[in-house]
């Protein structure tokens, strides 16, 4: 009895490690199993990843082409032409100082190789694209280039006029514009000079907890501003806008807007006429009469003008002026329609109650600046990218246009020059 229960007992003590054993071993595997499918998905990733980059150098490479063909683009290219070549279109549209976007699909074939879409690659109606880039290219001048916003940029009367625009656009109360004014001001000149009691040096900054240097330079990106005295306030508000004066009570409290988007740190300083979006037209001193602190009474019919003749908005209609209305009937062949100002002097013949000593200050038709998006796409795995590239300008021009100082190295030749390049992940 004794005999048959201690064999009874190994048989038990060899039952319970056989199963630990096996317990084990599928552990093992199952951990093998999943660093094998961890370390497959990782290669995939990675390899998503480079494509992605390597899709976002496309877009860059086809933006610079779109650049180059603007010059020898034909304005009256027909809709055949058009048909015939995919690029007519978008490269006239830029010449134009138009924001271009292109989106271009991409399929795997039977080897795994990226196929544009319209290659021979067979897919069928509504397909996902296995891949995609997209480019956007639309001109830096948009936008006023904050750093010659100065007395030596345009001229002390230019500049204050513009700057007390902007910020009664934003609704800053009055009150607060020297301060903010003469801050800026001080943050940009070489010197150490204050530009009024509502200035600030470097003595001011050293002040602070933390402290900082005042730059005495200009700005390298439109987001510095949040340094400066006054802009500093609320922690930047003014920048994306919010309430101005939050410790105030409710019912005094003030929403102002944001004015980060009116700003590059690039460009002549001249807004392009062709490109500016209506809230930076509203800002440009000769455009908007005697403006009113509330926005909504502003007279707008200059903007409003602008906007629609270079749009052609009015086209087919009795309203339409000589040109727009020429152009239109023209547009049947045209790969597409031209209602842009060609240059100044067009822009002053279409548009009524302007001279050119008022609009010189402040507007042109000229860009050699542009703002780019890229993004490259495969499966899942997205890169994108924002660049300010110039075109036909060595490293010292780009510095002497963007007011910044900086030199940047030329790619892809035929002289285009990266200014500045921020990747988001």
């Amino acid at each position: 009895m004794i005999v048959k229960g201690m064999q009874r007992a190994r048989g038990g003590f060899a039952l319970v490690a056989v199963i630990w054993t096996v317990a084990v071993l599928s552990l093992l595997v199952c951990s093998f199993a999943m660093d094998a499918y961890m370390e497959g998905k990782s290669a995939v990733y990675i390899g998503n990843r480079h494509q992605a980059t390597a899709l976002v150098e496309s877009g860059l490479v086809l933006a610079e082409m779109l650049m180059e063909r603007q010059d020898g683009v034909s304005e009256e290219a027909t809709k055949e032409d058009a048909e015939e070549d995919r690029w007519i279109v978008p490269a006239i549209r830029l010449k134009r100082g138009q924001r271009v976007e292109i989106h271009q699909r991409l399929y795997y074939d039977e080897q795994r190789h990226l196929h544009f879409a319209e290659d021979s690659v067979e897919q069928g109606v509504g397909d996902e694209p296995d891949a995609e880039i997209f480019v956007a290219i639309e001109p830096e001048p948009a936008r006023w280039n904050i750093n010659k916003m100065t007395h030596a940029g345009m001229g002390e009367k230019e500049a204050d006029e513009l700057w007390a625009r902007i910020l009664l656009w934003a609704g800053v109360p009055e009150e607060d514009w020297d301060e903010l004014v003469d801050s800026f001001y001080d943050w940009v000149d070489e010197d150490d000079n204050k530009e009024s009691e509502y200035g600030a040096e470097e003595e001011y900054y050293q002040g602070l907890e933390p402290s900082y240097h005042c730059k005495n330079g200009p700005l390298d990106t439109v987001g510095e501003l949040a340094y400066i005295r006054g802009f500093s306030r609320n922690g930047g508000v003014l920048l994306k806008g919010g309430v101005w004066n939050p410790d105030e009570e409710r019912a005094r409290q003030i929403t102002v807007r944001g004015i980060e988007h009116l700003f590059t740190t690039y460009g002549t300083g001249k807004i392009n006429v062709n490109a500016a979006p209506r809230e930076v037209l509203l800002t440009v001193p000769c455009l908007v009469e005697d403006p009113m602190e509330d926005t909504t009474t502003w007279d707008t019919l200059t903007v409003d003008a602008i906007i629609e003749e270079r749009e052609g908005l009015n086209a087919g209609t009795a309203d339409a002026s000589e040109r727009v209305a020429q152009e239109y009937s023209l547009a049947e062949d045209k790969a597409v329609a031209d209602y842009h100002f060609k240059d100044m002097s067009d822009f002053l013949a279409r548009i009524s109650g302007l001279t050119q000593e008022e609009v010189n200050p402040y507007l042109t038709v000229d860009c050699d600046v542009y703002r780019l998006e890229l993004e490259g796409r495969v499966g899942n795995v997205r890169r994108r990218v924002k660049a300010v590239v110039q075109r036909g300008a060595s490293g010292s021009d780009s510095a002497a246009a963007s007011g910044s100082g900086k030199t940047s190295a030329g790619i892809g030749g035929n002289g285009l020059v990266i200014l500045q390049w921020r990747e988001e992940t």
